[in-house]
């Protein structure tokens, strides 16, 4: 891949359709590979559909007399309810009570001689429909088993490096992988501390090391209880003729508490390692100036932002030494304002630098716009993308196991060209820095032969993979944060301890003092 200074215009104008048919080639590749009778698939599906609209309708019919039923039952009662009422009101003329007794018998007569047989014979025919249903889908799924056995771990590794060749993705994250982001690049074990790795890429980005991690997050919060208690009291008061009077009040009286309470979140992030400027460090969250255009309002907000800039860059109020770019725009969309080292950070940020970030931040047609967080802590650099929040990025086979060929072939094609487009995208604030496309790895970065034992990630991966219900204590009232130790390892086996970390529930009572329009203070339990 060409240096994608312009990551915007690289996928607008070639990735997108590259991707589009690479996907398609490798499902084709997939179908032909697994002899997966299209033609034969199409008329089991076809002749599916048609059972479950039978089913469905025989489901209805089937209800339908069912409420029927009820109907007359509750029809039946109130006749006799109506009669029982009519002999109490006239004992001495019990011919009074016929009619009511007369409906009440033939509404049994109707439950027992029509309605009972024509529900058994529709409950007979769904069940017979739905065996029919489910032995046509298991044919379904019989003729789709060649196809379902052939996706694997590995394709989008594969479909990246074939539309990226700077990109080449790991087949998991070994051990090797984890020290080299320690020894090189000052990666700590503080990140890993309160997260819990459910699914993550590795690889190198012009042999550079990344990776692409969903995790399990968790933080200790707050979490707010209330209570409540209704107070009564008696009041003299006058009335409109001045006469005195007992009046009855009442007050609901309500109190809260905060108190720590434990959160948890899954997000998305790419860890990229760079030497490029390794003295820096910076922060940046989205703004809503990118998106407010180029019109009287949007220059109107982005000139005030450039003012507060000028502004912190003249009296330098938080003595960060921070100075303000000729590319005034940059600084205000893209942010950073809390740089430590403005030489290094303009090594980062060139003018093409900074014109390609402002392009990436501002376009949300062909990519998504300024959605991430970007943080450069010395030599690493994480990427939080926004996009990335409710995308399964694992492309776990077990996603494309279909008994409908046409199916498959969709939802093949619409995941991966989406996972495909997010990893670009997550990658795109790395791909606009030209230094750290220029920069060579350390020399010191390990073997490859080191790569061979899989890291404590891959180990979190699969309990997670398993569920964390299997390692759960039954006193566990909150999630569960599932973390992996190797307590033994040798002859190419790893023997693992899984530790779930969670919370107990105790239930405790808080007594708040709240004031009362009785004058008096009272205590409200929370």
């Amino acid at each position: 891949m060409e240096e994608a200074y312009d990551p915007v215009e690289l996928y607008r104008a070639t990735l997108k359709d590259q991707c589009a048919a690479a996907v398609s080639a490798l499902f084709e590749e997939l179908f032909q590979k697994s002899g997966v009778d299209a033609d034969q698939n199409a008329v089991t599906v076809q002749q599916l559909r048609v059972l479950e609209d039978q089913l469905s309708k025989a489901n209805f019919s089937s209800r339908s007399w069912k409420a029927l039923r009820i109907l007359c039952i509750l029809g039946v009662v109130g006749l006799g309810v109506a009669a029982y009422a009519q002999y109490q009101q006239t004992p001495q003329a019990p011919a009074m009570v016929l009619p009511w007794v007369g409906g009440a018998g033939a509404l049994v007569a109707l439950i027992l001689v029509v309605l009972n047989p024509l529900i058994r014979e529709r409950d007979d025919r769904v069940r017979k429909l739905k065996a029919e249903r489910d032995a046509k889908e298991g044919e379904a799924w019989q003729q789709m088993a060649p196809l379902n056995r052939l996706y694997d771990w590995h394709h989008f590794a594969k479909l990246v490096h074939g539309l990226m060749p700077s990109v080449q993705m790991d087949p998991f994250v070994s051990a090797g992988r984890v020290e080299q982001l320690q020894a090189a690049y000052g990666w700590t074990d503080q990140f890993h501390r309160s997260r819990s790795i459910l699914f993550s890429h590795s690889g190198v980005l012009n042999r550079q090391p990344f990776v692409l991690v969903h995790a399990l997050k968790h933080w200790m919060g707050t979490k707010t209880y209330t209570g409540s208690r209704t107070i009564y009291w008696t009041e003299r008061v006058r009335d409109a003729n001045g006469r005195w009077q007992s009046v009855s009040r009442s007050q609901t009286l309500y109190a809260s508490v905060t108190k720590p309470f434990p959160e948890y979140a899954k997000e998305t992030l790419l860890v990229y390692g760079n030497q490029a400027a390794p003295d820096l460090s910076f922060s940046r969250t989205p703004t809503f100036l990118s998106g407010v255009g180029d019109g009287f309002v949007g220059d109107t907000l982005k000139s005030l932002a450039i003012k507060r800039l000028e502004h912190k860059s003249r009296k330098m109020v938080d003595k960060s030494g921070f100075t303000l770019m000729s590319n005034q725009e940059f600084d205000a969309l893209f942010g950073a304002t809390d740089r430590d080292n403005e030489v290094q950070f303009r090594m980062l940020f060139t003018p093409l630098a900074q014109q390609g970030m402002l392009k990436l931040l501002e376009d949300s047609e062909v990519g998504f716009g300024d959605d991430f967080q970007f943080t450069k802590r010395s030599m690493l650099n994480w990427i939080k993308p926004g996009h990335t929040a409710k995308l399964d990025i694992s492309a776990d086979p077990a996603l494309f196991q279909a008994y409908e060929l046409a199916h498959a072939r969709t939802h093949f094609n619409d995941y991966y060209n989406a996972l495909f487009k997010s990893f670009f995208f997550t990658l795109a604030p790395i791909l606009v820095i030209p230094i750290y496309q220029q920069t060579e790895p350390p020399e010191q970065a390990p073997e490859a032969a080191r790569y061979g034992v899989s890291s404590f990630w891959e180990h979190e991966t699969i309990a997670n993979y398993l569920g964390a219900e299997r390692f759960r204590s039954p006193e566990s009232v909150t999630e569960n944060l599932l973390k992996a130790r190797t307590v033994e390892a040798g002859d190419g086996t790893q023997r693992l301890e899984i530790t779930a970390h969670g919370y107990m529930g105790i239930q405790r009572v808080d007594f708040v003092m709240v004031s009362g329009g009785d004058g008096r203070i009272h205590r409200v339990d929370v």
